[in-house]
C-alpha cells in the first residue's frame, strides 16, 4: 500500500520549554512547501485566539529600511541593518533555485524578523535574510500585522516578491521556513543608571485559558501562478501557571 502523499504545505507550531497559560513563552513556527508548487509570493500566519504579538514586549523600536532595499540583492554583510531592540524572531530558511524541471539547487540562509515602520495604519515588519549557501548575500522583505477573523489572535503577512532573475536567470522558490519568536536567542539593551545592560525580553504572552481542542494556528500561502494553500495546526494546551 502506497504511503499517503504529503500535504502541499505543512505547518508546525510549538511553544518553548516551560510554557504556562497566563505566562510568557517563546513560539516556534515551522513551515514546509512542496517543491512541486510555484514560487511563494506571500506568506501569512494567523495566531490562535488570545495570542497576539502586539501585547508582547518584542519590537520596542522600528527597523526602518528604504523601499529601494526591498528584495535588492546586497553583498555579504557582517551585521544586521536593524537595531537590536526591533528584533522579534530569529530562524532559518531554505529555497530552491529551479534550473529546469529536473534539477533544483537548494540554498539556505539565516532569518531575522524585526518590527518595522507602519504600513498604512498597520504595524510594519521587516525580514532580513542572510544567505550562506550557495552564495553569500543579504535580502530584505517587508510585511505587516493585521486584524484577522475573530477566531484568531493576530495576522502576520510577509510579501515574498521574486529576486531579480538576472542574478541566476532561474526562479527561486521558498522551501522551508523556521522562526523562533521571543526566547533566549533575542537580546535587547537598556540603560540602567547610566550603564548599558543586556537582557532577554519577555516572549509571547499566553491567555489564562485554552480551548479544549488546543490553540489553532493557520498558515496561508499564495503562489506565483495564482494558487493558494491554507493549513492549520493545533498546539496542545500547556499547563496553568502556578500562582503564588
Amino acid at each position: 500500500m502506497a504511503a499517503p502523499a504529503a500535504a502541499p504545505v505543512q505547518l508546525n507550531v510549538s511553544f518553548g520549554p516551560g510554557a504556562r497559560l497566563g505566562g510568557d513563552t517563546s513560539m516556534n513556527i515551522w513551515m514546509h512547501v512542496s517543491p512541486s508548487l510555484a514560487p511563494v509570493t506571500e506568506f501569512r500566519l494567523l495566531t490562535a485566539g488570545g495570542i497576539t504579538l502586539t501585547s508582547s514586549h518584542l519590537g520596542l523600536v522600528s527597523c526602518r529600511r528604504p523601499s529601494r532595499d526591498i528584495t535588492r540583492v546586497r553583498g555579504p554583510v557582517n551585521h544586521s541593518p536593524c537595531p537590536a531592540n526591533s528584533l522579534m524572531a530569529t530562524g532559518s530558511a531554505t529555497a530552491g533555485l529551479r534550473l529546469d524541471r529536473a534539477e533544483t539547487i537548494y540554498g539556505a540562509g539565516f532569518v531575522e524578523l524585526h518590527a518595522g515602520a507602519s504600513v498604512g495604519d498597520k504595524p510594519g515588519l521587516v525580514a532580513i535574510v542572510d544567505t550562506y549557501n550557495p552564495v553569500r548575500m543579504q535580502l530584505t522583505y517587508a510585511g505587516y500585522l493585521y486584524v484577522p477573523p475573530p477566531e484568531f489572535g493576530v495576522g502576520l503577512a510577509m510579501m515574498v516578491p521574486p529576486i531579480p532573475r538576472g542574478l541566476f536567470d532561474s526562479p527561486i522558490a521558498l522551501s522551508t521556513l523556521h522562526l523562533a519568536v521571543g526566547g533566549d536567542g533575542i537580546t535587547y539593551h537598556r540603560v540602567v543608571r547610566g550603564r548599558d545592560v543586556a537582557y532577554h525580553p519577555d516572549g509571547v504572552p499566553l491567555p489564562e485559558s485554552c480551548p479544549a481542542s488546543g490553540f489553532r494556528f493557520r498558515a496561508i500561502v499564495r503562489f506565483a501562478d495564482g494558487g493558494r494553500e491554507a493549513v492549520d495546526d493545533l498546539v496542545r494546551c500547556p499547563p496553568h501557571r502556578v500562582k503564588r
